[in-house]
């Protein structure tokens, strides 16, 4: 609970509490002024019903010595720590903006680049904390701030599990329920593994508006972590989620430590990478057409009526293609015409034509030629409906 009586405290003779910003379980956080820098800071002093616990000022102090000997732009800064009447309290930078669980209470689910971004460089934050021994074991909404330049700091580390410090936490299983890894809830030691499953489950909740697992008390919200399947990403999240975002996420969220990504770094390029592929092309394009510069589908477009047609380099080919069919075609058909010669005149006389009488004598053109009307025509017929069907088959359609 807040203490109004604390407003305009000076603590340790040189920092003023101005205004209340938080409330936690071990204490709160205030807006102050720091008299000697002339510079505002945030101070989080230990509530006075943990003033005599020597543990609650243990993990104060620890949260000061693992915090501050991190040095990465996505990690909140601790500047001081000191002890006032009996009441310890750290210093940090004062940042403007809201954490990740103001945000989602405030707007709802981020859109999934916006929550790639956030959750990657909290992943670049763990990794640095990683590599220093540093396992944060509570890394949830409210412990993921957002400036309002949309810088990201990961807050808290107040019940941190330092390889140095291990006998610090007397063995109690820390952290808040809803982002409790498997292993963590089965007794098993806190690793650099459980923070990055708490990632995928913080992921989880910028997209879908809600946490993976639910419980109607702490114990059944840590069993269902062990046991339960969350829903997928693609039914519950309200923006469209890419199929490699889900899979990433629901990598982070396997059960067993060793399914998941290796490290926080490995996860913060894997959502990376999932923004940087963007849509896949709808076909694949065949490498000469790709380095002309012009995209060819794999399988055509069907021609659209009293759409432009286009014709491409290989028309002469079917050009010629469709003229021999067009001949075969006619042939065919003056065969049927003859049916007691059984094979087309040559060398004399024209078939009689229906309605038509031919002159006595009559011969067809030397040479072989024939009259207007033969099957030239026909052929270049073939070549218009060859064209047709050739300029369907080679355009690129409408993208």
């Amino acid at each position: 609970m807040a203490e109004p009586g604390l407003v305009g405290r000076v603590l340790g003779g040189r920092y003023r509490l101005r205004s209340l910003l938080a409330v936690g379980g071990m204490g709160a956080v205030w807006a102050a002024e720091d008299a000697v820098l002339g510079r505002e800071v945030a101070v989080k002093v230990l509530g006075e019903a943990l003033a005599g616990d020597r543990r609650a000022a243990l993990r104060l102090r620890r949260e000061a010595r693992a915090a501050g000997r991190l040095v990465h732009p996505a990690i909140a800064r601790v500047l001081d720590l000191g002890e006032d009447a009996g009441r310890p309290y750290l210093v940090m930078e004062l940042l403007h903006g809201e954490s990740l669980a103001a945000r989602l209470a405030r707007a709802g689910p981020l859109a999934p680049a916006e929550a790639v971004r956030v959750v990657a460089a909290a992943a670049d934050a763990l990794e640095v904390a990683h590599r220093a021994g540093i396992v944060h074991r509570d890394v949830k909404p409210g412990n993921v701030f957002v400036t309002g330049g949309g810088d990201v700091k990961l807050l808290d580390f107040g019940i941190a599990s330092v390889a140095s410090e291990a006998g610090l936490t007397g063995g109690d299983l820390l952290g808040t329920a809803a982002y409790l890894a498997p292993e963590r809830v089965l007794g098993h030691a806190a690793t650099p593994a459980a923070d990055v499953y708490a990632l995928g489950v913080l992921l989880y909740e910028l997209l879908a508006g809600r946490p993976p697992f639910a419980g109607d008390t702490g114990p059944a919200l840590a069993m269902a972590h062990v046991h339960a399947r969350p829903a997928p990403l693609g039914v519950v999240a309200p923006h469209k989620i890419s199929p490699a975002l889900a899979a990433a996420c629901e990598r982070a969220l396997a059960k067993d430590p060793p399914a998941r990504p290796p490290s926080a770094a490995a996860l913060a390029a894997l959502l990376r990478s999932t923004v940087a592929a963007g849509p896949a092309p709808p076909h694949p394009v065949p490498a000469e057409r790709a380095e002309a510069g012009t995209p060819t589908p794999v399988h055509p477009p069907a021609p659209v009526l009293g759409a432009p047609t286009t014709r491409v380099a290989a028309a002469p080919v079917r050009r010629r293609r469709g003229a021999w069919v067009a001949a075969a075609l006619l042939l065919a058909a003056l065969l049927a015409a003859v049916p007691s010669l059984g094979v087309l005149p040559l060398g004399g006389r024209d078939p009689a034509r229906p309605g038509v009488q031919a002159p006595a004598g009559d011969q067809a053109p030397p040479g072989g030629q024939t009259p207007a009307g033969g099957h030239e025509d026909g052929g270049g017929g073939g070549d218009g409906g060859e064209g047709s069907g050739e300029s369907g088959g080679g355009s690129s359609g409408p993208g």
